[in-house]
């Protein structure tokens, strides 16, 4: 897809000369320095080369650059991923390494490669946008929305000791890795925000080869017999952690097969306890997890930390990119549902960067319409659009309900609403693994 080249915002000498477009494929070692200068560290020429020669899906228009007398000056760039919802597949648009050179900031270009970014994901019919940041309120001026994630975090017990479970823990090896691959796409085949992983992904984006798996990573077996579950933990490499939070053991990925309730309780008794074991073994006490909330996981913890604490991670964002087209995608699906539970009366309206949609539940069939902008006439919204609108949610709201981050009841005190949100809006267990970062 062809890009043209934008002025950047002139206002400082020597901006004139700053172009922002697409990079160039001989440009990509400049963007590589640009990057390692900004977050220097002793992974970061592997940790970023892999987004241009690791990553299948790389376009040269996905980094978007700015640059003057040849040099690349500021970058943003996009991972294009697809992700599980339900029965849905969505095509995600993550972006990364949002980076000017510290001379250079200030000029607005950082910006620029961002909305000429969003451009990108938009022509490319990307479903949705998501990033991580310490910084939301420079993205929320650009669309982005914040996007809690489940966290459980706890200081494991001074008594703890590995509790015996029919199923013996190892260390995952080459040979494993098929069985990896297969519990993984079976655990995580409709978990909203899982990456759908290809053979290439696992390969050259995860480095997971024959000859070498990254970070620790534990298999469950039954005596010698196949692999049943497997837990990933250490704390995921990149250039810079985002926080002091993110230190310590993490348990950044998880998956099992079990045919019984008995068997998945097993797998994940055996799983953390043998991650917590190494934990204690290496001198680290406290232990963070992030996986999808689900009560077996839950119970399992419980038996390793002193106390569990659910918390939310707030560095994701999030952004829609076309104002009806992903709605629409589920509007059969949502009407199914809305008719097998008989039909609840209601209207949702949602916020979105460009302009408000609404889910229309008041006809013979559930509805996805763009909505005009409450009039207001001497200060008061026009009762009649308000009426027909009804309550108005935010972008973060669409997508905590659409990925099953919030149950329906916790979507609003309007209790009027919550048999429509509930027929529309199932329970779900997202999660977007620590390995799958960008």
């Amino acid at each position: 897809m062809p890009t043209p080249t934008t002025p950047s915002p002139a206002g400082n000498e020597g901006e004139n000369d700053i172009e922002t477009r697409a990079i160039r494929p001989d440009e990509r070692e400049a963007c590589l320095d640009l990057w390692k200068t900004v977050w220097p560290g002793e992974h970061s020429d592997a940790y970023f080369r892999r987004y241009f020669y690791g990553d299948v899906e790389w376009l040269p228009y996905y980094t978007q650059v700015a640059v003057t007398g040849g040099r690349v000056v500021s970058a943003a760039h996009i991972c294009k991923r697809v992700v599980a919802c339900g029965e849905y597949r969505l095509t995600m648009g993550g972006i990364a390494n949002v980076a000017t050179l510290p001379e250079f900031r200030g000029r607005g270009l950082n910006r620029a490669c961002l909305q000429r970014a969003i451009a990108v994901m938009e022509a490319d019919a990307m479903d949705f946008s998501l990033l991580f940041t310490g910084i939301p309120a420079y993205y929320a001026r650009l669309g982005f929305a914040g996007l809690p994630r489940p966290r459980w975090t706890g200081r494991i017990r001074a008594d703890f000791a590995p509790r015996a479970t029919a199923f013996r823990v190892r260390p995952a090896r080459g040979e494993d890795i098929p069985a990896l691959r297969a519990i993984y796409d079976t655990y995580n085949r409709q978990r909203p925000l899982a990456v759908q992983r290809s053979e290439a992904y696992w390969r050259d984006w995860l480095g997971f080869t024959p000859a070498h798996l990254p970070d620790p990573i534990l298999v469950a077996t039954e005596a010698d017999g196949p692999v049943r579950g497997y837990a990933r933990s250490g704390q995921f490499r990149s250039a810079a952690p985002y926080s002091p939070e993110d230190a310590g053991e993490a348990v950044v990925e998880y998956g099992a097969l079990a045919e019984t309730v008995a068997e998945s309780e097993a797998l994940a008794n055996a799983l953390l306890n043998g991650i917590a074991a190494r934990a204690v073994a290496a001198g680290a006490r406290r232990l963070q997890c992030d996986f999808a909330t689900d009560p077996l996981l839950a119970q399992a913890l419980d038996g390793i930390l002193e106390t569990r604490q659910e918390t939310a991670s707030e560095s994701g964002m999030v952004r829609l990119l076309h104002r009806v087209n992903l709605l629409r995608s589920f509007a059969m699906l949502w009407n199914d549902r809305w008719i097998a539970q008989g039909r609840p009366s209601g209207s949702l309206t949602f916020a979105t960067p460009y302009g408000p949609v609404r889910l229309d539940a008041r006809g013979p069939f559930l509805r996805v319409e763009e909505v005009e902008e409450a009039v207001e006439t001497e200060g008061e919204v026009n009762a009649e659009d308000a009426d027909r609108d009804g309550e108005t949610f935010s972008q973060s709201r669409l997508f905590e309900l659409l990925f099953g981050l919030i149950p329906p009841e916790r979507a609003t005190e309007n209790t009027t609403l919550h048999p429509l949100l509930a027929a529309l809006f199932p329970p779900q267990a997202a999660v977007f693994w620590g390995a799958d970062g960008f």
